[in-house]
């Protein structure tokens, strides 16, 4: 290698970082599974000994050129045209005091569930950077105790690839031997390879459809994030609630994360302190950017709710129907009531009628013969 990658076919290779965030979101250790006592631990040191983070590891894996280049995290960076070929190499350190063997391949990086970048698995079909990368030697690498073995690869674009970002990672990984209970465990480092087809960045977004649902005593929404051009963006989402009064906006999670041209992300936000009477829209808005780019920002189709207090208008309908009820099985027990209260204010006033014209009724003791005055 002679210190520097070589360029073929008439195009310049360049080791350039174009994405400084996304080699601090990405695990520079994708681990697996660890062994009892492991850690795996990436290379952090641009001098040619395994880092301090590395030195109670049990491997470490770091870009051939790094410290050299302008290489970030010990990851992998290019630009070429389509048709080109660069060859590069990275270095295996086994700190243990034993010989171990190291399965070394190419993968593509596709969109994890729940957002992320996560590289294929061994064995899988690779369409990608991972098919257009090819190690010089065989994938399994035995490296001596306290030493260190480099690894030669080439990448290959294909001529007609079409201008944009592609992924793909390097992965270097660790088997150990069954235990008692015949269970492997295997480690993994995997160093990102970003690769740059110059040519006209095409950002597209889109959006899904708005969902909700009740959660919590609020309203849970999701939408996910389409990524349909051809450059690598990050992304940021809110939810903007308009009706009854000022606007407000409720932030959209995950967010920064990573979409690569092809995937996707959902992303969820709630809205609590709901009206228990009254209208809202709600709306998503997405802002994508391309570090050091461009930016786009979508909004996806509104969602409208009406809120009513559908258990106080039933508690006051049944309330209703219930008197109603009683009125009307009560009814005639009242009509009898009212018939005989108005006979007694018609007696009551036939009474005073006779008073006042001094006929007092039949049976008055005013009328009745006193035995005081009769004589024998």
């Amino acid at each position: 290698m002679n210190g520097c990658p070589r360029a073929r076919g008439g195009a310049t290779a360049t080791h350039r970082v174009r994405f400084p965030a996304l080699w601090c979101l990405l695990l520079t250790g994708l681990v697996l599974a660890l062994a009892p006592g492991a850690q795996a631990a990436s290379a952090a040191g641009p001098s040619p000994t395994p880092p301090e983070s590395a030195a109670k590891a049990p491997f470490g894996v770091r870009a051939g050129l790094y410290g050299l280049t302008t290489l970030t995290g010990g990851h992998f960076g290019y630009a070429l045209k389509a048709g080109a070929r660069i060859e590069d190499s990275a270095v295996i350190y086994n700190e243990s005091d034993e010989a171990r063997t190291f399965h070394v391949y190419a993968a593509d990086v596709a969109h994890a569930a729940g957002g992320g970048l996560s590289p294929a698995q061994e064995g899988q079909r690779m369409a990608g950077v991972g098919a257009w990368l090819k190690l010089d030697s065989e994938a399994a690498v035995t490296v001596r105790p306290k030493s260190r073995a480099t690894v030669r690869f080439s990448l290959a674009v294909p001529a007609g690839t079409p201008p944009g970002s592609y992924l793909g990672s390097l992965v270097t990984a660790l088997r150990t031997p069954a235990v008692s209970g015949g269970v492997n465990t295997e480690t993994r480092i995997a160093r990102l390879v970003e690769l740059t087809v110059p040519g006209t960045a095409d950002l597209q977004v889109s959006l899904t459809e708005l969902e909700h649902r009740s959660a919590g005593g609020g309203e849970e929404f999701t939408v996910t994030v389409r990524n349909t051009g051809n450059v690598l963006y990050t992304f940021a989402g809110s939810l903007r609630i308009t009706g009854g009064g000022s606007p407000r906006t409720v932030p959209l999670t995950p967010t920064g994360i990573y979409v690569i041209p092809g995937g996707s992300a959902t992303l969820t936000g709630r809205v609590a302190d709901l009206p228990a009477l009254g209208r809202r829209t709600v709306t998503a808005s997405v802002t994508a950017t391309v570090p050091g780019g461009t930016a786009k920002t979508v909004d996806s189709d509104s969602v409208r709710l009406s809120f009513f207090p559908w258990l106080i208008a039933a508690l006051a309908v049944g309330g209703l129907l219930v008197l109603a009820v009683l009125l009307v099985v009560t009814r005639g027990r009242r009509r009898a009531w009212l018939r005989r209260r108005a006979e007694e204010r018609t007696a009551l006033r036939a009474l005073r009628r006779e008073l006042r014209a001094g006929n007092p009724p039949a049976g008055d003791p005013r009328e009745a013969p006193s035995d005081s005055d009769e004589h024998p």
